[in-house]
């Protein structure tokens, strides 16, 4: 199996799965399928302009990311969580999100492999 990553890092996720590579299997089914679906929802919310929900959706993904050890993806969110809460520099959370989208298909394909 090839362990060496460039986009994701999955210690943390062998760490929480204890060695139980059905469980890891598992969470990368998980991720794969809720990681497109979180930066989309995150996309959609920044056009309507929902920051309180784009907050909650932000802090939702930030174990998701956890998960699947890729820091840049992991600030540009955290800065997107904080920006929506605080209803600032609103206009830097789509430079924010295009970070997201531009790591989001080699995330996903290192997790399928």
């Amino acid at each position: 199996m090839n362990t060496e990553t460039k986009y994701t890092n999955l210690d943390y996720l062998r760490l929480m799965a204890d060695g139980d590579e059905e469980m890891v299997q598992t969470m990368l089914g998980m991720l794969l399928e809720e990681l497109p679906e979180e930066v989309e929802k995150i996309k959609q919310l920044n056009q309507e302009q929902d920051w309180a929900e784009l907050s909650k959706v932000s802090h939702k993904m930030k174990s998701t990311l956890a998960f699947v050890g890729n820091e840049v993806m992991a600030n540009a969110n955290k800065e997107i969580e904080l920006l929506s809460k605080n209803n600032e520099d609103l206009q830097r959370i789509a430079r924010l999100l295009e970070t997201l989208e531009t790591y989001l298909p080699p995330v996903l394909a290192e997790l399928k492999q």
